[in-house]
C-alpha cells in the first residue's frame, strides 16, 4: 500500500519567524499585521490538516491489515465448515438411498403413524393391502380393519401414543381396497424423532399361514381321534382306556363316588367268522358299536377291549343300575 506524502511548505523567512514570536501591533502596519497573522493561521491550519490526514491514512491502512486478515481468517473457517457440511450431505443422502433400498425390498410391509394418520408406508405395505403409496397416506389407520377388529386396533394405537406400552403385537383381521379380509400380524412401537412421536409397525399377511395352522389343527385333532378310537367299531380303544381310567378313578375318590365297570363279549362270535367270514363278523361289530354309544352317556367310557370284547365305565353309577344295561343292549339289539 502506498502511502502520499504531502507536499512541502515553504520555509517562513526570518521576519515572519520573528513575527511569529512576538505579537504584532499597528505600528508596525495594520495591513501587514493582518496580512501576516492571516498567512500563519493559514500555514497552522495546513499542517494541522496534514498531520491529521496522515494519521487517518495510517489508521485506514491499519484497519485494512486487521480486517483482511480476519475475512481470511473467517474464509479458512468458512470453506472448512463447508467441506464438513458437504461429506455430511454426501454421508447422509447415501445413508437415506440405503435405508430407501432396504425398506423397498423388506418382506414385511412398514407403515409410520402420527397425530392417527399414515404418513410413510413402503411398497409391502401397499401390496398387503392392494393401495400404492400414495392411497395409503390419506387412509385411517383403523380403516384397513376389518368392523369388528378396529376397536382392537384403536386401542394398540391410543396405548403406543399414550407411552402405556413401549411394543405390541397382535393379529387382526384386515380390508384390503377390493373388499378381501386377510389375517395381519401386527409388530409395533413408538418413537421419539425431533420431538415428534412416530409409531412404527410393521405388518405381515398371514393368511396362509392361518389358513395352514387351521388345517393342521383339524388333523392334529383326527389323528388324535384316530389314535384313541376304534376304526371298525368308532368305540374308544385300549389305549385310550389305559390313559382314563385312572383318572376317572381318582376323581371318583375325590368327589366320594362309585364307578362301575362292565367287561363282556359276543356269544357265538366266532361261529359267525367262520360260517359268515370275516365281512359278516365286522358288520356285527359295527353294529354292536353303534348300539353300545346310543345307550350310554357323555361322560361314560365305551372301548373295544380286544376282539369281539367289550369293556364300558361308568363314573357315578350305581351298580344296580349298570345291571340293567345288558338287558336294554339285547332288546335294541335288531331281531
Amino acid at each position: 500500500m502506498s502511502t502520499r506524502r504531502s507536499p512541502a511548505l515553504p520555509s517562513p523567512s526570518r521576519r515572519t519567524r520573528d513575527l511569529a514570536r512576538r505579537p504584532l501591533t499597528d505600528s508596525d502596519g495594520g495591513a501587514e499585521v493582518r496580512r501576516l497573522n492571516e498567512v500563519i493561521r493559514a500555514l497552522m491550519d495546513r499542517v494541522e490538516r496534514s498531520t491529521s490526514a496522515q494519521q487517518s491514512a495510517f489508521g485506514a491502512f491499519e484497519t485494512t491489515i486487521m480486517l483482511e486478515n480476519q475475512v481470511r481468517r473467517r474464509t479458512t473457517e468458512l470453506e472448512a465448515a463447508l467441506g464438513d457440511n458437504e461429506r455430511i450431505t454426501r454421508a447422509l443422502r447415501e445413508s437415506e438411498a440405503k435405508f430407501h433400498a432396504l425398506v423397498s425390498q423388506s418382506l414385511v410391509g412398514i407403515s409410520l403413524i402420527e397425530d392417527g394418520r399414515i404418513v410413510y408406508t413402503n411398497a409391502k405395505f401397499a401390496e398387503i393391502f392392494g393401495y400404492d403409496e400414495q392411497e395409503t397416506q390419506v387412509l385411517q389407520p383403523v380403516n384397513l380393519a376389518a368392523l369388528h377388529d378396529r376397536p382392537l386396533v384403536a386401542e394398540n394405537i391410543r396405548k403406543r401414543s399414550a407411552g402405556e406400552v413401549d411394543h405390541v403385537s397382535y393379529v387382526f383381521r384386515g380390508v384390503r381396497k377390493d373388499g378381501a379380509e386377510i389375517d395381519v400380524d401386527c409388530h409395533g412401537n413408538a418413537m421419539h424423532i425431533g420431538g415428534r412421536m412416530l409409531l412404527c409397525s410393521l405388518i405381515m399377511d398371514v393368511t396362509e399361514r392361518t389358513r395352514v395352522e387351521q388345517e393342521v389343527a383339524v388333523l392334529q385333532e383326527r389323528l388324535q381321534e384316530q389314535a384313541t378310537r376304534d376304526a371298525l367299531t368308532g368305540l374308544h380303544n385300549r389305549r385310550y382306556l389305559e390313559e382314563s381310567f385312572g383318572r376317572e378313578l381318582r376323581r371318583a375318590e375325590r368327589a366320594g363316588l362309585s364307578v362301575s365297570v362292565v367287561l363282556g363279549d359276543l356269544d357265538w362270535f366266532k361261529a359267525v367268522n367262520d360260517q359268515r367270514g370275516h365281512v359278516a363278523g365286522d358288520h356285527v361289530l359295527r353294529a354292536f358299536g353303534t348300539l353300545i354309544a346310543s345307550h350310554v352317556r357323555e361322560s361314560d367310557i365305551a372301548c373295544r377291549f380286544g376282539g369281539e370284547e367289550f369293556l364300558l365305565v361308568f363314573p357315578g353309577m350305581s351298580a344296580r343300575t349298570v345291571m340293567d344295561l345288558p338287558s336294554n343292549c339285547e332288546n335294541g339289539w335288531p331281531g
